[in-house]
């Protein structure tokens, strides 16, 4: 252990004994209602000049205790996200409030909503909070579309993410969803609207969390569920692009005293479009392809959850999420080739191809969590369990033929399959501590991976598969992590914060190729381990001014499937590759932020990344034959500076409306010998999501979203400008628990660009649409007792979910 790390430790360890000695005092009593019976999970929230400072939830007869340092304090009571009841007082002695009787009458509750109303946007220490039960799209809705409202959150196709990070990944009640792309966005369609407190984007994640991916969080807080509450919710989407794609939905949730129960299954079955135009330039000849691509959509998945309370500061739970998809897909790829001189047609290649591919993803945690004190102190205990199959297997037949549609020659007909199996398991151990004069946290995990993958290629082009050794092989691969992680957080006065933390962890790691070429067989063994900080300082004026600075190390491990080391051919001519070899990225991120009142917001930031990873289109010549090989390296450090502007407009009760512009520049330096130049520039991106109340029942509502992406020069390529415009409608029956909905995506098609590179002497031009114009028509409806749904608490293997694709 070095110095620095003892240093560390004994630091924390002094300040943690400075909390022995503090003074604090209870406060305890009962709350009832109007037929004076004790209300159990009424959540106690207490207040120091706005700022909550500590919290509790009755039990089971309305019975509550609070513990706090001496001052002038407001104690309000919340049950079904509403007050019912409030009170003030002066903390210098232990307390006994007595009974409390809720408030029986609306104008009471009027009140004191108005005297309550939490700021539509808190900005705290290392994360922004969007409190979103004073948005127009909490009532009628789901998650997926409350984090279009959300400050700083763009929705881009079928991603989420945080203007400005590369990737983000998305918690529910501090628990990782171990899902992305469509299959993400159908869970949170899943959770109504009503039942999401807040959300909390984290541009800076603590140490708590893993330091893999240059990524944010995106937390999405759940209201407390009352007892004795179940509800059923149906959901049916009808979606069309180019082909029907239907997604059927039910959940089940029921909070019965000690017992909470979860479960959600959807049904998605339909196709997909996908085409790409490709030209290549070369000295004497342009090859001009189009693929035209068909997805097969056909995905079953099971989420249940199943919370126990053993006592009132001890809990129990499990959560399962099953995922069993088939996306086949069916392919045909023309390429012509053409003389530059002539410009004549000299010859037609005709490639067509079918994927048969069966998957499953399975993700299974239990957790404990200990209660120490009513002050928030806890223990949390994990155990994960991941399981990833991906089974594929392709066949193409490539043609050659003259401008007459003569063939030449024989096709070529080959066979190749690929088979990943990845195991994880994980434990890990939180600790927090709030305490008077500070916040402590501090925990560990281990985390071993299994990977084990192969790939076969057969040549069928005389009728007998021949298996060709120089590109079929097993590969194995094997990571232990151990990371351990302290965390500290404290006001320095009434205007200043700053929390410190660090994140250790150490990697082992081995890579092994076995192939029927004996010679080709290789072991990669190797570690890493580094200390990953995060800093954040936090100044707030008043109420209309904060600012803040923070800064974070992140690491980019490879994605498993880039470290095998043989090829997955598209056709016969252009294959990708992985590199075994490939090493993890560094990344170094800086912030400095300003808030305006609670809907204007300013960001700077600049981030540094070491040994990044790509792929390269290499043009290569092996015995005549022209080969596009894609190949993945660690090619090159980058950099980007930029800034931020985030507005959310809400002055009328009719319209809402959510702006983000960001803009950076970027710099590219490649570390390895390549053969082509990098490009640098400046680009922007803006999002503007906007909701429309068309009545004055708030039951029929628009929306009109919108983004725009400029012209960008980045690492090898440049690419041309592309937008979207998204329109909808939504009309809700409350009372029936009814919801109707109507959107239309890409209504001008324009969501594509053309992408420029020249590498090897090669000049490229891209095109590709993901077919995202599309109608979806849907309704959803729930019954039950409308209450709240229980809480839903996932899984922990976000970094391993993250290194799939």
């Amino acid at each position: 252990m070095t110095s620095s790390i003892k240093s560390i430790i004994y630091l924390f360890h002094l300040l943690f004994l400075t909390t022995v000695f503090s003074q604090e005092f209870s406060i305890t009593g009962k709350i009832i209602d109007e037929n004076k019976q004790g209300i159990e999970g009424s959540e106690i929230v207490l207040l120091s000049e706005g700022n909550i400072v500590n919290s509790a939830i009755t039990n089971f007869e309305g019975n509550f205790t609070l513990k706090n340092k001496p001052g002038v304090y407001s104690l309000r009571f919340y049950f079904v996200g509403t007050v019912i009841y409030q009170t003030d007082f002066n903390l210098d002695k232990n307390i006994d409030l007595g009974t409390l009787k809720s408030f029986d009458n609306s104008t009471q509750l009027r009140e004191v909503e108005v005297t309550s109303k939490k700021r539509v946007i808190e900005n705290q220490v290392d994360r922004t909070v969007f409190n979103v039960e004073n948005s127009i799209r909490s009532t009628g809705t789901d998650g997926f579309e409350l984090l279009k409202a959300t400050p700083g959150v763009f929705i881009s196709g079928n991603q989420i993410g945080i203007v400005g990070k590369s990737t983000v990944s998305v918690l529910i009640d501090d628990k990782i969803v171990n899902l992305s792309g469509n299959e993400l966005i159908n869970y949170l369609r899943g959770i109504s609207s009503e039942n999401i407190k807040n959300i909390e984007v984290i541009t800076t994640p603590p140490a708590k969390y893993d330091a893999q991916g240059n990524s944010g969080l995106i937390n999405i807080k759940l209201k407390k569920a009352p007892e004795d509450s179940w509800a059923v919710n149906l959901r049916n989407y009808y979606m069309q692009t180019s082909y029907p794609s239907y997604l059927g939905g039910v959940s089940f949730t029921f909070n019965k005293k000690k017992l909470s129960l979860f479960t959600d299954y959807i049904r998605q079955t339909g196709h997909d479009k996908y085409w790409e135009n490709i030209s290549n330039g070369f000295e004497t000849e342009n090859w001009e392809g189009r693929t035209n691509r068909k997805d097969t959509r056909d995905i079953n998945r099971l989420a249940f959850s199943l919370d126990y309370k053993i006592t009132e500061k001890a809990s129990i739970g499990t959560k399962y999420i099953g995922l069993l998809d088939n996306p086949d897909t069916k392919d045909r790829n023309n390429t012509t080739v053409r003389d530059n001189a002539s410009n004549a047609v000299t010859s037609i290649f005709l490639t067509n191809g079918s994927n048969k591919n069966d998957s499953s993803n399975h993700t299974l945690n239990v957790y404990y969590i200990q209660q120490l004190d009513t002050l928030g102190k806890k223990l949390t205990v994990d155990f994960d369990y991941f399981k990833y199959i991906d089974d594929q297997n392709r066949t193409f037949n490539t043609s050659e033929f003259t401008p007459e549609n003569v063939q030449i020659g024989q096709s070529f007909i080959a066979n190749n399959t690929s088979l990943q199996d990845i195991l994880n398991y994980s434990g890990k151990i939180d600790v927090e501590l709030p305490t008077k004069w500070a916040t402590y946290g501090f925990g560990g995990k281990l985390s071993f991976i299994e990977n084990k993958s192969n790939i076969a290629f057969y040549n069928l082009s005389n009728g007998t598969p021949i298996l060709d050794i120089n590109q079929t092989n097993d590969f194995d691969y094997a990571e232990n992590t151990q990371s351990v992680y302290g965390n500290f957080k404290k006001s320095l006065g009434k205007k200043w914060q700053t929390q410190i933390g660090f994140r250790y962890e150490n990697t082992i790691v081995e890579g092994t190729t076995t192939s029927l070429d004996v010679t080709q067989n290789q072991t990669n063994d190797f570690s890493y381990n580094q200390i990953f900080p995060t800093v954040y300082l936090s100044y707030t004026h008043n109420e209309n001014h904060n600012f803040s600075v923070n800064y974070s190390k992140r690491i980019g491990r490879p994605i498993f499937w880039h470290l095998n080391p043989f090829k997955v051919y598209i056709n016969s001519f252009t294959y990708a590759e992985g590199n075994p070899f490939l090493q993890p990225s560094f990344t170094d991120n800086y912030e400095i932020n300003y808030n305006y009142k609670e809907n204007l917001s300013f960001k700077i930031y600049y981030s540094n990344t070491i040994d990044g990873t790509a792929q390269l289109p290499i043009i290569q010549t092996n015995e005549g034959e022209t080969i596009l090989r894609y190949f993945r390296d660690n090619y090159a450090d980058r950099s980007q500076f930029g800034g931020t502007i985030s507005y959310y407009f809400d002055k009328f009760s009719w319209w809402e409306s959510s702006n983000t512009l960001n803009g950076f520049n970027n710099v590219t330096t490649f570390i390895k010998d390549v053969p082509t130049e990098a490009r640098n520039g400046f680009q922007y991106h803006f999002f503007t999501y906007n909701t429309f109340t068309l009545n004055k029942s708030k039951s029929l509502k628009a929306e009109v979203n919108f983004e725009f992406h400029s012209a960008r020069r980045e690492f090898y390529y440049s690419g041309t400008q592309y937008n979207k415009l998204d329109v909808g409608l939504r009309y809700s029956i409350k009372e029936k628990g009814l919801n109707f909905i109507l959107l239309a995506s890409d209504i001008f098609r324009s969501y594509q660009a053309d992408f420029t590179s020249f590498v090897n002497n090669v000049s490229q031009l891209n095109n590709s649409y993901f077919d995202e114009r599309k109608i979806l028509v849907g309704v959803t409806y729930k019954f039950g007792n409308k209450k709240l749904t229980a809480s839903q608490r996932e899984s922990g293997n976000e970094e391993v979910q993250e290194r799939l694709k």
